[in-house]
């Protein structure tokens, strides 16, 4: 039996009853139609995870004697009645022991959202997503922060189903030279199909890799100054191998064979 696991981004303590975020407690009563007395796991992406039991459920509207259907306000006095009783805490945050920060040229929803989701399961540490020259999706600050709050989502979700307990940190949306003057640690390291030297033939000659940043180009590719300008803030070009990756894959290959080698999918 999968236990179903929720990010409640508020303090846990073994031994006290939590009351589920309304957003939660939908997913876990109407969706997955769990009933009082079922397991659950509850994290607040601060590190480990805290096993519970659900105590009670909300109470449908339709339960409700007819035409004295709840308001707002008493649905929301029901959302508050949906709680978990806390009884153990579970340490292992499953994080990398690398600290992966992707940088991900913007591309459209749906590609976006895969880079992330898939980065998430592979142990990404902080997610940044770039605006080049080439960049399909244009996002206006509007945009930007509608689009942020739904990634933040994706990257909630993707953490509750492969069972990291520790959130990666979304930054937000910057041009590629804005952030190439930003300061990082570590080694800087892009991706070109172009490029002559092999990433993974690289990787295996490293010892003792402990930060990493990686830049990943949108679906036309890096312009040739953003290369040069990259190279020129200190990143070393590689090629992942004899094919061209679509930009949602090349992230999460490249993620995938730094863990494989470096990492912790050994």
């Amino acid at each position: 039996m999968v236990i179903p696991r929720f990010y409640v981004p508020q303090p846990l303590v073994v031994g006290a009853s939590v009351i589920l975020p309304e957003a939660v407690a939908n997913h876990a009563v109407r969706v997955l139609r769990l009933q009082a007395g079922d397991p659950l796991v509850l994290f607040n992406g601060q590190g480990g995870a805290y096993a519970g039991v659900l105590q009670a459920q909300v109470a449908d509207d339709a339960d409700a004697p007819k035409g004295k259907r709840a308001g707002k306000q008493s649905r929301a006095s029901t959302q508050r009645a949906v709680q978990v009783l806390l009884h153990a805490f579970e340490p292992d945050d499953r994080a990398s022991p690398l600290r992966i920060a992707l940088w991900q040229g913007v591309s459209a929803a749906e590609r976006m959202d895969t880079t992330w989701q898939k980065s998430v399961e592979l142990g990404v540490y902080r997610c940044v997503p770039i605006e080049t020259r080439r960049c399909v999706a244009r996002l206006d600050a509007a945009r930007a922060e509608k689009r942020h709050a739904h990634w933040q989502g994706v990257i909630v979700a993707a953490a509750e189903q492969c069972g990291l307990n520790r959130l990666p940190e979304l930054c937000g949306v910057r041009p590629l030279a804005d952030a190439l003057r930003e300061p990082t640690t570590g080694v800087r390291v892009m991706l070109d199909p172009d490029a002559t030297e092999s990433y993974p033939a690289w990787l295996e000659q490293q010892q003792d890799l402990t930060d990493l940043t990686m830049l990943i180009g949108p679906e036309g590719g890096f312009a040739p100054e953003e290369i040069d300008a990259a190279k020129a803030a200190g990143f070393l070009c590689f090629r992942l191998g004899p094919r061209v990756f679509r930009t949602e894959t090349a992230g999460p290959v490249a993620l995938a064979v730094t863990q494989a080698i470096a990492g912790d999918l050994r």
